[in-house]
């Protein structure tokens, strides 16, 4: 496994991703969460994200996580509005991960940021939050967060990047790595649909002296490959998927041909 920086951390380029994924409360269903954590430590992922938002994913992470809290960076976030709902929601965040420190607290897609932002650095000030960063989903928040970076209000950003998804490339890409911001790449697969929706089969054959067995492992190669990323974060339900992705990080190293060639062969199959 390769780490990067995401601010003050190593991470592992390879991380996990908790949306729909985590929100579970079945006794059975929570014990294959915890496969999917101990395949995480077996695989040296040290990541993995959650959010208020994504249901019961705090509340089960927190549980499968507590006998062993030292072996991860926990990043979450706040989704909410108004000052005393946003205290109220961290505060719970705290309460359901059974932790009072936390790696990475982001705001949650922009919502409200000028109220949460201020919440959470007077919170990392008091030595329970470890860094700061903020998510978005679309392109036109894409502005305002190079502005709270360039102010240095954010150790962190996390945005969609794939192989066919590509508008970070042109400006906050390079502001990161002017900044030294951590990136975090949400949907490298696109909620999965580049690999389920194929309209006929990649052809990986180019790809193997990199150790790349499947698709999901090209399309997350293509994303690591850049330098600039620090994590990519998958999501699966899965236990087995864990030690496939986390294969990924040996073709961290890609070279820019066989990323054009990925691409090549996503908008073929796709």
């Amino acid at each position: 496994m390769e780490y990067r920086k995401l601010g003050n951390l190593d991470v592992s380029v390879i991380g996990l991703g908790t949306l729909r994924t985590f929100d579970v409360t079945d006794n059975d269903e929570v014990a294959v969460r915890r496969q999917i954590v101990d395949n995480c430590l077996d695989s040296d992922v040290n990541l993995i994200d959650t959010a208020a938002w994504y249901g019961h994913a705090e509340q089960v992470l927190g549980e499968i996580t507590e006998d062993r809290r030292d072996r991860f960076y926990i990043a979450t976030k706040v989704r909410t509005e108004g000052k005393d709902a946003g205290e109220a929601q961290i505060a719970r965040s705290f309460e359901l991960l059974q932790t009072d420190y936390i790696d990475l607290f982001q705001v949650h897609n922009m919502i409200d940021w000028q109220t949460h932002l201020p919440t959470l650095e007077r919170i990392k000030g008091e030595g329970k939050i470890g860094m700061l960063g903020v998510s978005a989903m679309v392109p036109d928040a894409y502005p305002t967060i190079m502005d709270l970076m360039r102010d240095g209000r954010v150790d962190t950003v996390q945005i969609p990047y794939n192989v066919l998804n590509r508008n970070v490339e042109d400006e906050l890409l390079p502001l990161a790595e002017e900044l030294g911001t951590g990136v975090l790449v949400m949907e490298p697969l696109q909620k999965g649909r580049y690999v389920l929706d194929l309209k006929q089969q990649p052809d990986l054959t180019p790809l193997r002296d990199y150790g790349i067995n499947s698709w999901a492992q090209a399309l997350l190669a293509w994303v690591i490959s850049d330098r600039r990323v620090s994590s990519a974060i998958p999501t699966t339900s899965r236990p087995e998927r864990v030690r496939e992705n986390a294969h990924a990080a040996e073709a961290a190293m890609l070279p820019q041909e066989f990323r054009d060639y990925i691409r090549s062969e996503a908008e073929r199959c796709l």
